[in-house]
């Protein structure tokens, strides 16, 4: 489970290739996008480092990608001494309400593809001390889809649990990012 990853969601293949390129099979995991520069030399305007993005490129995709964030939190649960949290079973009283209310599965888990906001639960646990479930909230400002859910064990302890779970972020280009090529011509999306 790595913390955090960035993907480009159109990858291609470079339409030029070295021999080095093809001897390491590199086309089998594209990592950039082919696109067209047109360079405009010596105009009234000197605009640097500037690039202006196709609109129509823009909304078939290109330069389009995500960041997936994971994140571990231990539940509590363990054989050594008697343990204050546990995950929520169906039977612990008036949690089922709790649970659709603030759109959770029975677990007290989020939905796999669930838009997950600033402040709304993003999780629930059971507190056998108060009796009651325990919800605790998304605290990023961005909003994310969950994009996968695990709970973990331990070899030494099989009743300890721990939950991973990855959250999306979406991320197209906006004016002020920044675009290299492979040689290191960068630009500023104006």
């Amino acid at each position: 489970m790595d913390n955090k990853v960035y993907r480009l969601l159109f990858p291609q293949a470079p339409l030029v290739r070295t021999e080095k390129y093809k001897e390491y099979d590199f086309d089998q995991n594209p990592s950039g996008t082919n696109a067209i520069v047109a360079v405009i030399a010596y105009t009234g305007y000197d605009m640097e480092d500037a690039m202006i993005i196709n609109k129509s490129s823009y909304e078939r995709g290109f330069g389009h990608g995500s960041v997936y964030k994971s994140y571990l939190r231990d539940i509590n649960e363990g054989s050594t001494g008697r343990s204050r949290y546990r995950l929520v079973k169906q039977k612990d009283h008036g949690v089922s309400f709790a649970l659709q209310k603030n759109n959770l599965d029975v677990d007290g888990l989020p939905f796999i593809g669930q838009k997950l906001t600033h402040g709304e639960a993003d999780q629930c646990i059971y507190d056998t001390v108060l009796q009651k479930p325990k919800f605790s909230s998304f605290k990023d400002n961005e909003s994310a889809r969950v994009e996968n859910v695990r709970l973990m064990g331990d070899e030494k302890d099989p009743s300890y649990v721990s939950l991973g779970y990855t959250i999306r972020y979406n991320r197209n280009p906006v004016i002020g990012d920044k675009f290299s090529s492979r040689h290191g011509q960068k630009g500023v999306l104006s």
